[in-house]
């Protein structure tokens, strides 16, 4: 427990320096729960976002967390990167994305690789996202996966966001392949007199043709934020990473 303890200030302190020095980000705790998998999940989660120039920029978020399975608590984590090209109003770029969970014996894991991008149109911003992977210890031994994913954020105010997202991929472990599909809402909301923000979200996951495989999680959280109001927050980089198979499959976001 003390060695769990100890990632967990360790990650947050990274967290908290980053976005100081690029000057807009968050650091925050979260907690998640999926009854169909029976997982409740406490985590420190961060991002950052940074530019190189006026055209180019990347963005670093993830967590690292304590994951109990109806008793037993294990540590996991997840960690993604962004490189893009683009203005205030546009972005495209290419991302990738690693997470893991610390069990023992069969260790799930998943990495993948991708594509997106984002259009701002004022209050209301667009972005899509597709991704292909492999996993460990998900469903099977082994699979390949895909994903596509359409998310809509819309700014009642600067400091109040509501989110949904669409998605719809393919799973195959060299056998058989399965398709997927997964959506979501979520609402973030900062006080005005201090950068510090809550938010919530509800996800699904499932196989279209299993019904025994789904996932319906939700998360709760509260977040300092580093760069001004939400919107200036999220125009320096993506709100949404794209979720790798194991975060659907464990019904976290």
């Amino acid at each position: 427990m003390i060695k769990k303890l100890s990632a967990l200030s360790v990650i947050a302190l990274a967290f908290a320096a980053t976005p100081a020095l690029a000057q807009t980000g968050h650091v925050g705790l979260s907690y998640s729960s999926d009854d169909d998998v029976d997982t409740d999940v406490w985590a420190v989660e961060g991002a950052s976002a940074f530019a190189f120039s006026d055209h180019i920029g990347a963005q670093v978020d993830g967590n690292i967390g304590s994951y109990d399975f109806g008793g037993d608590s294990e540590l996991g984590w997840r960690f993604n990167g962004h490189l893009f090209f683009g203005s205030d109003a546009w972005r495209v770029g290419g991302l990738f994305g690693t997470s893991t969970i610390d069990v023992g014996g069969i260790k799930p894991k998943a990495t993948h690789w991708g594509v997106e991008g984002q259009y701002n149109f004022g209050q209301f911003v667009l972005g899509a996202s597709a991704i292909w992977g492999d996993a460990d210890g998900i469903v099977s031994p082994s699979l390949d996966y895909d994903n596509v994913d359409l998310n809509g954020d819309f700014y009642v105010t600067d400091n109040f966001v509501i989110g949904a997202s669409y998605g719809f991929g393919s799973v195959d472990n060299g056998f058989s392949s399965e398709d997927t599909t997964n959506y979501s809402i979520d609402a973030e909301y900062q006080f005005g007199s201090a950068p510090f923000s809550v938010q919530a979200s509800w996800q699904h996951w499932e196989f279209n043709d299993i019904s025994a495989i789904q996932s319906d999680g939700f998360t709760i959280g509260g977040r300092w934020n580093f760069g001004g109001t939400l919107r200036e927050r999220d125009s320096a980089g993506f709100r949404n990473s794209a979720p790798s198979v194991l975060e659907h499959f464990f019904g976290l976001q």
